[in-house]
């Protein structure tokens, strides 16, 4: 047991994995994360423009929200218009509502899969008692990520929701969703109009050491190019991670065969007296 826990948790870093499907297109439908303090990463697809994929997470009353909205930092979701990149409508416990939209660019490198992403934006705020909805939307079809909580907490079940068979690695499902882009629609010339026009108002922000600043076109450009050219072999795990675990594991396995073998000298000697 001890084995299969380490070769379990290890592979997903800070949050657990939730795959989310075509058949999770509304909260009420999709994962139900019973306490949304747990650090959960959200993997979706949405494979059209009129396309939405929910969840739904539970709160207490006092928490802390915490929310996180990125995509691949890969081809084509790196050339994706502001306009159009996804964005997140979360509803409270009490029905009011706000828009978790893409609002700055900020590269993220997740060391374990040796994936990156660009992180679109973040929200916190003290949570209300009960049931929040969350329901994933954009104007063109892509991939994206929402993490949500931050205490890890690896392989607490999630109602309706199924994780997926693993053969191999734990990490192959996300290997899976990276090498696997979404195959573009053609927008229609309004929905064009539409993104063209929000993106022109909508400037992104870049974060760095000394704070937010004005995200222009040029710098996105310098971004979305490094993003493209930069050498990522993604869906590798670093091989002295992998190192690590197993060393880690059989750590384990020799600790736990040496307990059980003192513990069954022990019997054999009380047997004796």
């Amino acid at each position: 047991m001890s084995l299969l826990v380490v070769f379990y948790v290890s592979p997903l870093a800070a949050h657990d994995p939730v795959f989310l499907s075509e058949e999770h297109s509304s909260p009420e439908v999709g994962p139900l994360l019973p306490n949304g303090n747990i650090s959960f990463a959200m993997y979706g697809r949405l494979l059209s423009p009129t396309a939405t994929q929910g969840f739904q997470a539970g709160m207490k009353s006092g928490d802390t929200l915490n929310l996180s909205l990125l995509i691949p930092a890969v081809f084509p979701e790196t050339s994706f218009e502001v306009g159009s990149l996804p964005k997140v409508e979360v509803v409270r416990p009490d029905g009011t509502a706000y828009y978790l939209k893409p609002t700055i660019r900020e590269m993220f490198h997740e060391p374990y899969t040796n994936t990156r992403y660009l992180r679109l934006g973040d929200h916190q705020e003290t949570a209300q008692q009960g049931n929040y909805n969350f329901v994933v939307s954009a104007a063109r079809p892509g991939r994206y990520v929402v993490s949500i909580g931050t205490l890890e907490q690896f392989g607490t079940e999630v109602i309706r929701y199924t994780r997926p068979l693993i053969v191999g690695r734990a990490t192959q499902p996300i290997y899976e969703w990276f090498d696997d882009p979404v195959e573009l629609d053609q927008m229609s010339d309004a929905v064009a109009e539409d993104v063209a026009g929000e993106a022109a108002t909508e400037p992104l922000l870049k974060r760095d050491d000394s704070g937010i600043q004005n995200y222009g076109s040029s710098a996105i450009e310098e971004v979305e190019q490094a993003a493209d050219e930069e050498t990522c072999d993604c869906g590798r795990p670093r091989r002295w991670i992998v190192v690590a675990c197993a060393v880690a594991a059989l750590l384990v396995a020799l600790v736990v065969l040496k307990a059980k073998s003192l513990r069954s000298d022990r019997y054999r000697n009380e047997l004796s007296s």
